[in-house]
Parts: structure tokens; sequence; C-alpha cells
């Protein structure tokens, strides 16, 4: 009978940790959801144009949703009209975002300051045709990448912020956002003016600087012209200056600085990104990853040391009773 009531109370043991196990939550969960709030966390993806392994990179993203807020990807281009026009051979990547609940911000790029400064004059139909279609497509809104190859003017960056307070207030009308990427190295972006735009975040690219100074540098100017709930700092993988991947210890000197100055928003050019980054991406939202990233494994920790325990209990009583009755030797 003892025998008997040991193993009842083993099963016992077992069907609760059983039960218990189906309501563990990952933490990495919940902590991602909590944290989101207040931060973001974006990559790039260049698709084609930049020769990306697309179903690679999906798959990381796929596998580190919760080091992230939303995603950028190459899909529209400024016409010489002024127009927006989606990109030709291009994988639309929407989708496949959107099915990991992760934000959608498709790019709209141009380098053409001819064609810029078309749009800055008439700007209508293209924020017209831009609301349109994320109300069709279900974006969470855009990332503007306009970067001329040509030196604008003062009068021109005057324009641009002009367009972007009004493409801004436009998407917003629509619950949409608007996202810029700016930089200092041409007088097309004044900082000041865009940082009174309703711009939703502004993404610094002088901070792709490196060696590390330079990174901090370009971080302190772009804190001081620009509000911290709107500043998002462009991070790149690369020495820009050689080429070289940027190393973990590196990569974890500028986060580091992020947090110092208290910044909010980060965004990474581009996929793929080594696992070190996701790492940081990770302490950068504060999400905290489960010790035991499954239930079945939590149990099988703890019901091998619970059976190991009954079966020596099962022998010593089992000893016992041979010592006690010869007869069954």
């Amino acid at each position: 009978m003892a025998n008997r009531s040991v193993v009842i109370f083993a099963f016992l043991v077992i069907f609760i940790m059983l039960i218990s196990s189906s309501f563990i939550i990952p933490s990495s969960a919940y902590n991602s959801e909590a944290q989101h709030s207040n931060k973001t966390a974006m990559v790039w993806m260049g698709l084609e144009i930049t020769g990306e392994n697309i179903t690679s990179d999906l798959l990381s993203i796929s596998a580190h949703k919760a080091e992230l807020t939303g995603v950028s990807y190459e899909h529209y281009i400024l016409s010489s009209q002024g127009e927006l026009e989606p990109i030709l051979m291009i994988t639309n990547v929407t989708h496949s975002i959107k099915s990991l609940g992760l934000e959608t911000f498709p790019m709209i790029i141009s380098a053409n300051l001819i064609d810029l400064e078309y749009l800055l004059s008439h700007p209508t139909n293209f924020i017209s045709s831009a609301v349109s279609q994320a109300i069709t497509f279900g974006y969470t809104g855009y990332n503007i990448d306009f970067e001329p190859s040509q030196e604008a003017n003062s009068s021109v960056a005057l324009q641009y912020s002009i367009f972007l307070d009004t493409f801004a207030n436009a998407l917003h009308e629509k619950g949409f956002e608007l996202t810029v990427d700016i930089a200092s190295w041409n007088s097309f972006w004044n900082f000041g003016e865009l940082n009174n735009t309703s711009a939703d975040i502004l993404y610094d690219m002088d901070t792709y600087a490196s060696p590390l100074f330079n990174f901090g540098y370009a971080l302190e100017n772009a804190v001081t012209q620009i509000s911290l709930h709107k500043l998002g700092v462009g991070l790149i993988t690369t020495n820009v200056n050689n080429g070289s991947n940027l190393t973990s210890v590196s990569v974890h000197s500028r986060f580091q600085s992020l947090e110092s100055d208290n910044v909010s928003n980060v965004a990474v050019w581009d996929m793929p990104l080594n696992s070190y980054w996701w790492s940081y991406l990770s302490q950068f939202l504060g999400v905290k990853h489960s010790i035991i990233p499954f239930p079945l494994l939590y149990l099988l920790f703890l019901a091998v040391p619970a059976i190991m325990a009954i079966a020596v209990y099962l022998g010593v009583k089992s000893n016992k009773r041979k010592r006690l009755n010869p007869k069954n030797i």
C-alpha cells in the first residue's frame, strides 16, 4: 500500500506540473509589449536594392520580433512629376511584416533635387495618393528618405519642412505616422525647422559615424537640436570609413551613449544583423527573456529530480521489506 501511495503521489505531482506549465507565459512577450509604448526600435530592409537575402532576413526578423517595434523597407520612389510610384521589380514585404505584429513603414526614396523641388511646389497629388495607399494597404505610416545628391539651399530646406508638416498632418488625420531620415551633409535639411514639424520621428543619419568619438559628437549635436521624443538615432552595422562590421564592443558603446542621453527611438541600417545587435536592441527596449524558453523544459527540469527521488524512496522501502521478510530472498 505504501508503494502504491507513493506512485499515486508522484503522478499527482507530475499532473500538477503539467497543468501549471500550460499557464507559464514567456516574460519576453509580456515585457516587450509593455515597453514598446515609450520606446521604438526599427530595422531597415534594402531588399533587391541592396542585394538582400530577403527570405533569410524575414526569418531573422520573425525570430527576433520581440526586439523590434517596426520595420521600414524600400517600396516607393518619387517620380519626376512629383508622384508616388512603387519601385519596379522589388519584393513587397508588407504582409510578412504585418503578420508578425510589427509596424510597417514603407520607404519613399529620391536622390534627385529637381524632382524634389517639383514635389515641394506641387504636393497635393503626392499627399493624397500616399494617404489613400496607407488606407488601402494598412500601413502604420511612411519613412521618407529623400537624400538629394545635389546641394540644396536654405529656401528649399524651408519648403521641405513645410511639406513634411503638411504631409504629417494629413496622415495623422487618418491615424497614420510619418518618420523622416535626416542628416547635415546637405543644407536640404534644417534641423531646427524639421524639429518644428509634425513629423513623428526624425531619424538622424549623422550618427552612422565612426569611430566612436565621431558618433558621440553627432549624437550630442542631434540631442541639442531635436526634441528627445521626436529624435530617432540612426545606427549602421558597418564602420562607414572602411566598410568593416562594427564589433560587439563598438555597438555596445553606442547603446550606452543612447541610454545616457535618454534616447527613445533607434533604427538600424540595414538587415541582416549579427546576433549581438539583437541583444542590444532587446536591452534598449527593456525586453526580459525567460530563462526557460519552453514550459516543457521547465517541466522536465522539475520532474526528473522528483522521479529520481521517488525511485530512491521505493528502492529503500523494498530493501527494508526484504530484510524483514527473508522468505523473499
